[in-house]
């Protein structure tokens, strides 16, 4: 696997980034231990291949620098809520520049990866994720300077990557691609929560009237963009819930015209703009 993401010192931002989705999904093929046996963050043997195939012979710290809110037992494992928050400013010298989701006991480990931007103002999100089994759930955040820092609470909760879709099949396509924006407004800060319409099928998932699987049909690519820059692009796979959201802050000295567009792996693309 080290193979897979050598270091390439000539290799553009663009490439690496389908190289981190590549290894997601080579590592889904990988003999992970489905039915975990963990008890904690510590206790955890697919951590160990999912960091060397992250992050090769690169420490990494477990400071104050990035924090991880999830709940203890998940009410639904298809819908488990977390939020991540950093301490320092995207203006500093040293900002966030990515962030990466993991739950390690998950078919497809890597939930997704995160860039972050100057236009972001602070580098917190919240999203909602599928838990298959018990597992840790671990945010590494990387900073410019390619440091990396991380945050894993153990999470209760299993089936959420083979639960039921939520809704009626022919509503969720027939509203798929439809997207609203929040103005969440916390603290004085400009906290947006982007809501994505799209059933995010996982290819585990048993249609419950024809008992046929249901193929993989989830949102792989999220760019959102102010005045044509860029704010927050997100890469994924199969373990962002049905119905995507995305809670990101935009600096607020900026103003104007908000973008999000949007790819799922099917290939499909849908857009939306707001003033903001």
């Amino acid at each position: 696997m080290k193979s897979i993401i050598a270091r390439q010192p000539n290799t553009s931002k663009q490439d690496l980034d389908f190289k981190y989705i590549a290894i997601a999904g080579l590592l889904a093929l990988l003999p992970f231990t489905v039915n975990a046996t963990a008890k904690s963050v510590e206790d955890s043997p697919n951590w160990y291949t999912i960091r060397d195939s992250l992050f090769p012979d690169t420490a990494i710290a477990q400071d104050a620098l990035v924090t991880l809110e999830t709940p203890v037992r998940a009410q639904d494992a298809a819908i488990v809520p977390l939020s991540i928050k950093v301490n320092v400013q995207q203006d500093d010298p040293n900002p966030i520049e990515k962030i990466f989701l993991v739950v390690d006991n998950n078919p497809s480990p890597i939930v997704g990866i995160f860039d972050m931007t100057p236009n972001s103002g602070i580098a917190n999100l919240s999203t909602r994720v599928r838990v298959n089994a018990y597992s840790p759930v671990r945010v590494i955040a990387r900073t410019a300077d390619g440091s990396l820092h991380m945050a894993a609470n153990f999470v209760k909760a299993s089936g959420g990557c083979s639960a039921p879709a939520g809704a009626d099949d022919m509503l969720a396509r027939q509203r798929m691609g439809k997207m609203k924006l929040k103005d969440l407004g916390q603290d004085g800060s400009r906290a947006l929560q982007l809501l994505i319409s799209h059933p995010n099928y996982s290819g585990l998932q048993m249609d419950q009237l024809t008992r046929h699987w249901i193929p993989s049909d989830y949102v792989s690519d999220v760019n959102i963009t102010l005045e044509g820059e860029p704010v927050l692009r997100f890469n994924g796979g199969i373990s962002i819930s049905e119905n995507p959201t995305f809670t990101f802050h935009v600096d607020k000295g900026k103003k104007g015209k908000l973008k999000a567009d949007v790819k799922d792996s099917t290939g499909r693309s849908f857009s939306s703009e707001w003033d903001i």
